[in-house]
């Protein structure tokens, strides 16, 4: 409806011109050299405007010949352009779809037409990888790294490739030259982090890792593999501020202390943690200078006298009385330890030493062994180490899986019952 009256106006407008030029009056004439040329005033306004407009038509001509070459190189860029959109938009589909030799095809095709430029040799490294072609996809990548806007991606993709080929030296390098080149990404800080994980380097996963459960792991790892004895120390000290419960964060602390000539926090250390919670650890650490046989029994009472009843200062007693000889003590022991609850292997083991040692070759001795090894074979498993991920049971603690080579997932696993029980019958000697 707008564009009809807008015709009708422009009409009207026509017509009404035209009408008062025809009624404008009077002749006009010229002389061009030998022609003389007369004509009416409307005429002649008429010829004038057609000249006017053929001047304008042949000077727009003659401009649109001088810039004919540059234009058709402009259509020509603008439909590369758009042609290869289109086959961008289908390396796209196909690496969605999973259709790797149009994703590779389309990707060589758009960057030919555009050239060289973040997202055709980001796309025509996806499409290689797709493929299976790691060397053009390294290729297109170091490619990537060379431009300004490129260069992060560039280092993420070389960096991927280089942990598929578990090159941890190489994919650490190449995760600082990324930092470098977009700084602050929280993504790339925590790969960073599992990286300094996986070439061990403690220190620096520290200071990556930010809040994490497993730091105190973090803490005793890097005081293990520290040179510094001061900042071992300082490790092990944070180890143990982190989680005094943690076994070998109190182990580790004692160790880096005796180390330090500090003998005496060293043992008040592990004795407030055996009151708290005992672990073997500590006893094999703290009976570890003790030669005589009857100098760690000694050793042994004085670590458990502020726990005397827990089943591992039971235990532990028993064991020091038994290789000192102290038979008597030993069985009271053992015997309070069964009472207590506990039915793990260990009891009977050591309750089939206690009977060799008292009996010896007679026949009730060997009687009470062989009732003693029965139970221990059908007994509940002994505390120990545990992989919460793989399960499984490495002989001591370390700060990464032995086997599956996950970090912080060992875990002290024990059975030990809180309340009495009726013990496994064992026929008297």
């Amino acid at each position: 409806m707008r564009r009809l009256l807008a015709a009708l106006i422009v009409g009207i407008v026509i017509v009404t011109v035209v009408w008062l030029l025809a009624g404008i009056s009077g002749h006009v004439s010229a002389s061009f050299g030998p022609y003389d040329v007369e004509t009416s005033v409307p005429v002649a306004i008429l010829g004038i405007v057609v000249l006017l407009f053929a001047v304008v038509l042949l000077l727009r001509l003659l401009v649109g010949l001088w810039f004919l070459p540059g234009t058709t190189a402009r259509w020509r860029r603008a439909h590369r352009m758009r042609v290869g959109q289109r086959a961008l938009n289908r390396v796209l589909v196909a690496l969605a779809s999973g259709e790797q030799a149009e994703a590779r095809r389309s990707a060589r095709r758009a960057r030919r037409l555009l050239g060289d430029n973040p997202q055709t040799l980001l796309l025509a490294a996806e499409a290689g990888r797709l493929e299976g072609r790691e060397d053009e996809a390294e290729s297109a990548f170091r490619a990537l790294v060379k431009q300004p806007e490129g260069q992060f991606l560039g280092y993420r993709g070389l960096m991927r490739q280089a942990i598929e080929r578990r090159d941890w030296a190489e994919a650490t390098a190449l995760a600082r030259q990324a930092e470098m080149a977009h700084p602050g990404t929280a993504w790339l800080r925590q790969q960073r982090a599992e990286l300094a994980l996986q070439t061990d380097n403690w220190a620096d996963a520290l200071d990556l890792i930010g809040s994490d459960p497993r730091r105190v792991v973090y803490y005793i790892a890097a005081a293990e593999a520290e040179s510094d004895p001061k900042r071992a120390l300082e490790y092990a000290r944070k180890a143990y501020r982190e989680d005094p419960t943690f076994a070998p964060a109190v182990v580790t602390y004692a160790q880096r202390l005796r180390l330090a000539g500090h003998d005496g926090r060293a043992r008040s250390t592990i004795q407030e943690a055996w009151a708290r919670a005992p672990h073997p650890d500590f006893a094999a650490l703290m009976l570890a200078t003790e030669t005589d046989k009857m100098g760690r029994l000694q050793a042994a009472k004085r670590l458990v006298e502020r726990n005397p009843t827990h089943p591992e200062s039971r235990l532990l007693v028993a064991q020091a009385a038994l290789d000192a000889g102290v038979t008597t003590e030993a069985r009271m022991q053992i015997e309070a330890a069964r009472a207590h609850g506990v039915n793990q292997r260990r009891v009977y083991l050591l309750l089939a030493d206690l009977e060799e040692q008292e009996h010896g070759e007679t026949e009730a001795g060997r009687q009470a062994q062989r009732a003693a090894l029965r139970a221990a074979a059908t007994a509940e498993p002994d505390p120990h180490w545990l992989c919460t991920n793989c399960s499984a049971e490495p002989v001591a603690w370390q700060p990464k899986c032995p086997v599956c080579s996950h970090v912080g997932t060992l875990r002290w696993v024990a059975t030990t019952k809180t309340g009495p029980t009726v013990p496994a019958v064992i026929a008297p000697a």
